[in-house]
């Protein structure tokens, strides 16, 4: 149970109410905070945050850096350092940002 949400549900749903809203107008009203989302959404959800959960590398980490890396515990800052001025320069030649 995610009590969080309930609550931010629980509030929304009385502001609702206090408004003599209909069932229709709670639901709106839910989708307007961000509190509803379709099954398929929901299943895509527990489907990232499993493959989260048994990823091999912490949040933190620099993405790009552990891709290039063959280990998580190696020193990755030579490699991003790398990767940083070869964007550094593509950005000089094309005249980006």
């Amino acid at each position: 149970m995610n009590t969080k949400a309930i609550n931010s549900a629980a509030g929304v749903i009385n502001a609702a109410l206090t408004q003599n809203r209909t069932a229709s107008g709670i639901a709106l009203a839910l989708d307007a905070a961000g509190l509803l989302m379709t099954p398929e959404t929901a299943a895509e959800l527990a489907s990232l945050r499993a493959r989260f959960a048994v990823s091999d590398h912490s949040a933190d980490e620099d993405p790009i850096a552990f891709a290039l890396t063959d280990k998580a515990e190696d020193d990755v800052r030579p490699q991003v350092r790398r990767l940083r001025a070869l964007l550094a320069g593509q950005r000089e030649q094309t005249g980006g940002a």
